[in-house]
């Protein structure tokens, strides 16, 4: 089962046992244990976890364990080593990245990060594909919303807001990690279409958007 599948009560169990198999501690996003009795009979049923005797990971449950826990601490080192923000910011973003990543976004930071072995913490990354294959270049240029030209279209990866408030502004508005926007016009305002949905925002607050182009 994909991560992508589960809810994130049911994502920060199965890397919740992970981490606790690593002997590290809890979970890596503030979510304490124990998991709940519904989470854990729900992660039973998906064969993602055994209880028959304790609470173990299945070999599913640790495969998919093990991406949860690559696509949270790769976040870790975006928001540590190429974006320099502080631990508040770094940690509200990334929480709320972690859940929104597609498999092309991980791939595609890990790639531009050079594959890193280990996040700022020292805990391990598990390798993906793009590490076993050794990739060197991104698919998907990953660019500010400011260098689209209108009429191009890109999926958000990530936000580097100067200010918490912008960023709970644009996540009210639907503007989160994950959606792909199409841009319409830069001037007066950077005016872009996503799910039904027409924006405009200033250069600034546009430059704060970062997204991977979509090639048609």
């Amino acid at each position: 089962m994909e991560p992508g599948q589960l809810t994130p009560e049911q994502e920060h169990a199965l890397e919740s046992l992970l981490v606790f198999a690593e002997g590290r501690g809890s979970a890596e996003c503030g979510h304490p244990e124990p998991i709940s009795p519904e989470t854990v009979a729900q992660l039973v049923r998906q064969g993602l976890l055994d209880d028959s005797a304790g609470v173990d990971l299945t070999e599913a449950g640790q495969r998919t364990a093990e991406v949860v826990v690559r696509r949270h601490r790769l976040t870790e080192v975006l928001l540590d080593a190429v974006l320099k923000l502080d631990g508040k910011r770094a940690f509200d973003i990334g929480c709320q990245m972690e859940h929104d990543m597609q498999p092309e976004m991980v791939e595609a930071f890990c790639t531009l990060l050079g594959h890193p072995d280990v996040c700022p913490h020292g805990r391990p990354i598990p390798p993906g594909p793009c590490c076993r294959m050794h990739s060197t270049t991104v698919e998907s240029q990953v660019v500010p919303l400011t260098e689209l030209a209108p009429g191009e279209r890109g999926r958000i990866l990530f936000i580097t807001p100067r200010s918490h408030e912008r960023l709970h502004r644009l996540s009210s508005l639907g503007v989160t990690p994950g959606i792909v926007i199409e841009l319409h016009q830069r001037r007066p305002a950077y005016c872009f279409r996503f799910e039904g949905t027409e924006l405009a925002i200033a250069e600034d607050v546009a430059a704060d958007i970062h997204v991977a182009r979509i090639r048609l």
